[in-house]
Parts: structure tokens; sequence; C-alpha cells
């Protein structure tokens, strides 16, 4: 089993076990479960990946529940599993495990496994599984099944499992009860400011108790309250909260994968408005792990880019995305009392290098230079039509790349960085830009009652 740290060596030693088909033994048994290890996804893995490398254990459960003297194996082997499997043990994935644990449960009854509360902690999850899989009629079968196992071999479960579904619930009907004697507080931020300190007690108080259900369900209490404070102006006040919610959901093993990946994504937001980049980068690579189904890779990928690119300031990038996301950048640094005429460089800098060819004429087109007059008038409002004609053909002369993406968010955050600093013509240019993508190219996903609806 230590072989498994060293994992070419292992695959190579397995192959070669395999390859002189050795009997239907305990080591063929250990050779499974090794080879289940090494088939495991680095992080959370998809549910295609997960049931490639269960094989392997339930080719090791059907070996070894042959003879008595390997039974040890049976247990073994559903350990593995169910650490395997334990990601897809929410809403939604588990209704995928159905026939692989059902086999687990059922060879582990055949050997007669004396852990009760392990074969009942497994029938409690199949009940689920099977619920979530519409299997109705099974699922009311097996849970009178499971409930009549507890009763004849562990009755004390009975007032533990009564518990784990009372608790979270005693939590919130407490929390709320606390939150609303506060009649003296009004508005609806004062009241979420004042909830973020007390769910911080109650996550430490489901902390003390060590139950991983009860402390998930506070977090997400607590991520929820946070929400409406994710302004560039508050966020920084629940940033030790999110930092708790992160540690807890990382501690339990928590398969809440899309919130703890948003946790570690606003946290990454923060630390960086600190000045913070190591740890901002951290949880960025955290979130990306976190982000099993891609829902957040391109947000994430792009956030990563950018922060990698603050730390190498005194590099220059070798495309020219990243050159402009780093002008962009620096003018985002630069001092809030910095005069117009010295942030402005930046910021036209960054639309050249975006394009050379078009967006200085586009600049051109909002000059208020030159005398007054009709006939200057009439000139300027030719100009302005003529260099605005300029930007037409900017995507066509681009040609057809595939950073169209990148370059109308590098194209958003100009205009919205010089938005902020005031240099208008600068933000109008940046917005004659963003525009030209706005043809179509891009259309969102249909949601779930828009592809039942037609």
């Amino acid at each position: 089993m230590c072989l498994l740290l060293r994992i070419d060596i292992s695959r190579d030693c397995l192959m070669m076990y395999f390859e002189g088909k050795p009997p239907a033994n305990q080591f063929l048994c250990r050779a499974y479960l090794c080879q289940g290890q090494l088939e495991s996804p680095q992080s959370f893995g998809s549910v295609e990946e997960i049931e490639k490398a269960v094989i392997y254990f339930l080719k090791a459960i059907e070996i070894s529940k042959v003879k008595p003297r390997y039974h040890f194996l049976v247990f073994n082997a559903s350990v593995l599993y169910f650490q395997m499997v334990r990601p897809l043990l929410r809403s939604g994935p588990r209704q995928h495990l159905v026939p692989t644990l059902t086999q687990v449960v059922k060879a582990l009854e055949e050997v007669g496994e004396q852990d009760y509360s392990w074969r009942a902690q497994l029938m409690m999850h199949l009940v689920e599984c099977l619920v979530d899989a519409g299997k109705g009629k099974e699922a009311s079968s097996f849970a009178k099944a499971t409930s009549d196992f507890i009763e004849s071999h562990i009755p004390d479960l009975y007032s533990k499992i009564f518990s784990l579904q009372v608790k979270p619930l005693f939590f919130c009907y407490v929390l709320t009860k606390v939150i609303n004697s506060f009649s003296d507080v009004v508005s609806g931020s004062g009241k979420t400011q004042l909830g973020s300190p007390l769910l911080d007690k109650v996550l430490q108080s489901a902390v003390r108790e060590g139950d991983a259900k009860v402390m998930q369900a506070v977090c997400a209490s607590q991520w929820n309250t946070c929400l409406p404070l994710l302004q560039h102006n508050l966020r920084r006040n629940v940033k030790g909260a999110l930092l708790k919610v992160a540690q807890v959901l990382e501690d339990t093993s928590s398969v809440q994968l899309e919130m703890r990946c948003q946790v570690h994504s606003e946290l990454a937001v923060i630390e960086e408005e600190e000045g913070r980049l190591e740890p901002a980068l951290l949880h960025l690579q955290r979130a990306l792990l976190l982000d099993e189904r891609g829902v957040h890779h391109e947000r994430l990928t792009s956030a990563l880019n950018l922060l990698q690119l603050r730390g190498t300031l005194y590099q220059t990038p070798s495309s020219t995305e990243d050159q402009a996301a780093m002008l962009i950048q620096q003018a985002k640094n630069g001092q809030p009392q910095e005069e117009v005429r010295k942030r402005r460089p930046m910021l036209v800098n960054a639309g050249l290098t975006l394009s050379p060819d078009a967006f200085q004429v586009v600049l051109d087109a909002d000059s208020t230079s030159g005398p007054g007059g009709v006939a200057h008038l009439s000139a300027k409002a030719q100009h302005h039509s003529a260099c605005v004609e300029k930007v037409q053909g900017h995507l066509s002369r681009q040609g057809a790349g595939k950073n169209d993406r990148e370059r109308v968010k590098l194209w958003a955050a100009l205009a919205k960085t010089a938005r902020k600093q005031e240099v208008w013509d600068v933000c109008r240019a940046a917005c004659r830009f963003c525009l030209l993508y706005d043809d179509g190219r891009w259309k969102a996903p249909k949601s779930d009652c828009e592809e039942l609806s037609s």
C-alpha cells in the first residue's frame, strides 16, 4: 500500500501482477483495492470518473465474500467505496449510486458484518439515493427494512437519528428567535450585520458538538447572511466569518461544493482588495478545484490570470490581452486623488493595445477642441460620424480569434475603470468597442424551465 505514494511504480507493479493471471485470493482483492485508489480522481471527479474507480472495489467485494476468511476485505472495500463516492452523496448526483451502493449493502449483509452502525449508515444513504432516483416504492420498502434492522440490532441509534434530524431545525429556530428579539434594529442591513456574529456563535457551538450535518447547515445560513454584505465597500466586514465557514466546510469534507467554491471566490476578492496576493491566489486555486461542473471556470480562470499578472508588474506579458489587462490594473491601483490628466494616458494605452488601428480615431470623435459656430459644429458632426464608422470594421480586421470573450471583458473593464476615474472620452470609446460584440455570437444556455416548455 505504501507504493500508492509512487503512482508510476504502483501502476507498473499492478499491470505486471494482472498480466500474470493471478488466482482469486486475498492478494487479488488487495490488488483491486489498490487499483481502485489509483483510478480515483485527484480532485472532485465526475460521476463517470468515480464509477470507473468503484468497479475495482466491487470486484474485490465479489471475490472476498465467497470465502469466510476473506470477509474482512468486504468491510475494507466498503470503507474505500464510501470514501470514493462521498462527493456524490448530495441531491442530484447520488441517484447514480443506487446500483453500486445496493451491491455493497447486500455484500455486507451476506457476510454477516458485525459493525451494525456502519451497515445502518450505508442503508440510510441508500434510502436517500433511491428517493433521489425517483424510486419511491423501493425507497419506502427499504426504509422499512432499515428501520427494522436498526430496531433489532442497534436500538440506541434511534435517539441519535432523531437528534440529528431535529438539531439543525432547533438551531434555526433559536437563531430566528434571537434575531427577531432585537426590536430596535429596523433596517434589513442592520439585521444582517447583527446576525453574522450570532451565527458565528451558533457555528462555534456546532463545532463543539462535532456534528457535521449541523455544522454544514449553520455554514449555509452564515453564507446566506453574508450575501447582502458582499459589496465592494462592505465585504471586508465578513472576511472573518467567511474564513471560518471555509475552514469548517473543509474540515468536515463537505459535499456542498458549489457553496465552498463561491466562498473561496469571495475570499479571493477580499484578499486581493487588501493587497494580499498570495492568499488570494490560493483561494482562487481552491475555488477552481471545487468547481466540479465548470460553471465558474471561465470567470475563475480569468481572475486567476489577472491576479498572476499583478504579481509580475515589472515583466512585459507576451500576449496583447495580458498587456492591456496589466495597464488597466495599474490604472486601478493609482491614487484616487490623482488628476485625470495623470490617469488618462494609462487608460488610453490600454485601449491602443487592444485596438491600435481604431481606438485613437474613436477618441478623436469625441474631441471638443476648436472654435464654435454652426459651420464648425457641422464639421465636428461629420468628423464624429467618420471616426465612429472606423470602429465598425474592427472585428473583421481582428480576425476570428478564440479570445473574443477575453477581449470583450477587457473592453468592459476598461470602460468601468475609466468611468470610475471620470475619464469620460475613454469610457465612451471603450463602450463602443464593447457593443461590437453584441451581435448574437454568444447565446445564454437555456434554463431548465425553458427546456421543459420548448
